[in-house]
């Protein structure tokens, strides 16, 4: 990706490999996406996020070269006037020159949209680097610094890059929410999950980058639809079931990150992953039959206690008995791809494994 263009189409079918081989020797990657009931997708809610409105005086700016223009319903780009978001309004900041972002999903808007981030957390990894899978987008954020972790920003930290724009999310950080108002503008989403579009469109049009987001996201579906083609072509229209090993074994709905990504790729899930309501059922071991399906996609989080577990399970009856596990449908993905990479960038990866699953890249 040339760092002057959006996340567009990418060709990162090696890092899906990576991922892929490494997730099948350790169950996973990332601490991000502990046991805690407050990390990464399992923080989030079905909810989605509060839908930008920006007043007054809209404007049409003239579509960046390359771009595609934005559908008639979306936000129209406005360098000016207010927007609406989780926890209240904010002045549009149209050219801001230091962004911190206090969550991986807001991070991946924030590199997405080419705004310049400052500062950000990560979760249980003090200093932590940023992903590499941001690939060239990286280059608008060489000189931020890590400001705290995830469940405990560091507020003086943060003060002290004096920023002109702050993102957050309501479910994790709504109490800190008058503080960070107090250093800069602060643009709140509702959630880090499923609404990570909304979130996207949310930040683009509190920056006036309406017709950037909507680019973005344009690309990404064109993409989703194809490589989901592909794969109902190839696999003859396969169930896709989503469980995660972490403190329980879960199955991930619709309305979870990979949930909504299936869902734009057209891809259909089994009966026990059709809730609209709540991004998780947890089920018992001796429930692991609803995990099964024309293929199904597991995630382990690099923690002992949960790999430890995993193993624990694969290696007994219930989950040998499995269809998909008999005939070698199951497939070990990276939990920090499929959980914590919450965003554009974290979608688009979850689509090269899909590619990768199936041979369809």
């Amino acid at each position: 990706m040339n760092p002057s263009t959006p996340p567009t189409r990418r060709s990162v079918a090696a890092l899906a490999l990576v991922a892929l081989l490494a997730a099948a020797c350790s169950g996973g990657d990332d601490s991000d996406t502990a046991t805690s009931d407050v990390v990464a997708e399992t923080a989030t809610t079905p909810t989605t996020a509060t839908t930008p409105t920006t007043t007054p005086t809209p404007t049409t700016d003239a579509v960046t070269p390359g771009s595609v223009a934005p559908p008639a319903s979306s936000v129209a780009s406005d360098p000016s006037g207010t927007v609406e978001h989780a926890l209240g309004t904010v002045e549009v900041v149209s050219e801001p020159t230091r962004v911190v972002a206090l969550d991986r999903s807001l991070i991946d808007a924030a590199l997405a949209l080419e705004l310049p981030l400052a500062g950000y957390t990560t979760y249980n990894d003090p200093d932590g680097a940023l992903p590499a899978y941001f690939g060239d987008a990286l280059v608008y954020a060489d000189a931020a610094t890590w400001v705290g972790d995830l469940l405990d920003p560091n507020i003086e930290a943060v003060a002290a890059l004096d920023p002109d724009l702050i993102l957050m999310t309501a479910v994790r950080h709504e109490d800190l929410y008058d503080e960070f108002s107090a250093i800069a503008p602060t643009v709140a989403t509702e959630s880090a999950g499923g609404g990570w579009k909304d979130n996207i469109r949310l930040i683009a049009a509190a920056t006036g980058r309406s017709d950037l987001g909507e680019d973005v996201l344009a690309d990404y579906e064109e993409r989703a639809a194809s490589v989901g083609a592909a794969v109902n072509s190839a696999a003859g229209d396969p169930t896709i079931s989503v469980v995660r090993f972490a403190d329980a074994i879960r199955l991930y709905q619709p309305v979870s990150f990979s949930g909504v990504v299936l869902e734009d790729a057209g891809l259909a899930r089994p009966e026990s992953q059709q809730d609209r309501d709540d991004f998780i059922a947890i089920i018992s071991e001796e429930e692991l039959e609803l995990a099964d399906a024309d293929a199904l996609i597991y995630t382990v989080a690099a923690h002992e206690a949960v790999e430890r577990m995993a193993s624990e399970v694969q290696e007994r009856p219930l989950w040998q008995s499995l269809s998909a596990v008999q005939e070698g449908r199951a497939y070990p993905v990276l939990d920090d791809s499929w959980m914590s990479g919450v965003g554009v960038f974290g979608a688009h990866l979850i689509l090269d494994d899909l590619e990768e699953i199936f041979g369809v890249g």
